[in-house]
């Protein structure tokens, strides 16, 4: 279970002041950006995979979301004045409810990429990308990422990480004639580590966020390995019909990047790291 320090408690005093500043400076003018379909339901539908820590979870024998995204969105809604309700989901749902009207935007550490971006838009806020890790004991024998050769790999089926591997497998193992990696798919991040502690697999992948809270709630357990594999950011993703929500939203986020909450929010959680200087639309300034 995640313990919040002094510290963290403090940055919980300075971002409420600060949402709430923003709240009343500047709700109105970006209520006002709002379609009105949603103005008028007064909420808006949020899809969130909440096994995701530290962007979006839920602690041991409780059933609130928390987590950065789940401030974040929260802080967004703050801004515009409106309702956030969160629609907890399997993470290879999340898009198909946006296109299905099932929700109206999704915010679960879900990559911008160029694929998606043919039929979705973004709202860039977080760098990431694909971090493997193995234990610490095997350490000494799998010191490269080339070591991955013929060994099993855990990691969650519904993510880019498996993607990236089997492309890294196949460019730098196969192509060279060496054993592929024996990529085992399964249904979480955290089913990959069991995985791994029981001796099924000898390594995985997740972001480098993850990582890092990994490391702090198991230290001694799990080490990184090799480079940070095909960077890209997360985007809070929205149907391409509903670029009033998108562009509203965009303006809260600018807010929140300008007023410091941001930053409260990335201390807030241990992920400073992965900060961008500036949201993007669809990886670019609007």
């Amino acid at each position: 279970m995640r313990v919040i320090t002094s510290l963290a408690q403090r940055s919980l005093t300075v971002i409420t002041a600060l949402v709430c500043l923003t709240a009343a400076a500047h709700s109105a003018p970006l209520n006002e950006r709002l379609p009105h379909a949603i103005t008028a339901r007064g909420k808006i539908i949020v899809g969130i995979n909440g096994i995701f820590p530290p962007m979006e979870y839920k602690e041991p024998g409780k059933n609130e979301l928390i987590g950065f995204d789940v401030d974040l969105a929260n802080a967004i809604g703050e801004a515009l004045g409106i309702r956030i309700v969160f629609d907890d989901q399997k993470f290879d749902q999340l898009i198909n409810s946006i296109n299905t009207s099932r929700v109206d935007m999704v915010i679960s550490a879900i990559s911008d990429t160029e694929v998606r971006r043919k039929t979705l838009d973004f709202i860039d806020y977080f760098n990431s990308g694909t971090q493997c890790y193995t234990l610490k004991k095997l350490s000494g024998e799998i010191t490269s990422l080339d070591d991955l050769s013929g060994k099993v790999f855990a990691v969650s089926g519904a993510t880019d990480y498996l993607t990236v591997m089997q492309a890294w497998s196949r460019e730098n193992l196969e192509s060279n004639g060496k054993p592929a990696i024996q990529i085992l798919a399964v249904d979480s991040a955290a089913t990959a580590r069991l995985q791994m502690i029981q001796g099924r697999a000898q390594a995985s992948a997740v972001s480098p966020e993850v990582l890092g809270w990994v490391s702090r709630q198991a230290p001694g357990t799990f080490v990184p390995l090799g480079p940070i594999l095909a960077p890209d950011p997360y985007g809070i993703c929205f149907s391409k019909e509903n670029t009033l929500l998108r562009d509203a939203v965009f303006a809260a986020v600018q807010l929140l990047f300008k007023d410091g909450t941001y930053h409260a929010l990335l201390n807030k959680w241990e992920i400073s790291t992965g900060a961008l200087p500036e949201p993007l639309i669809n990886g670019k300034r609007p």
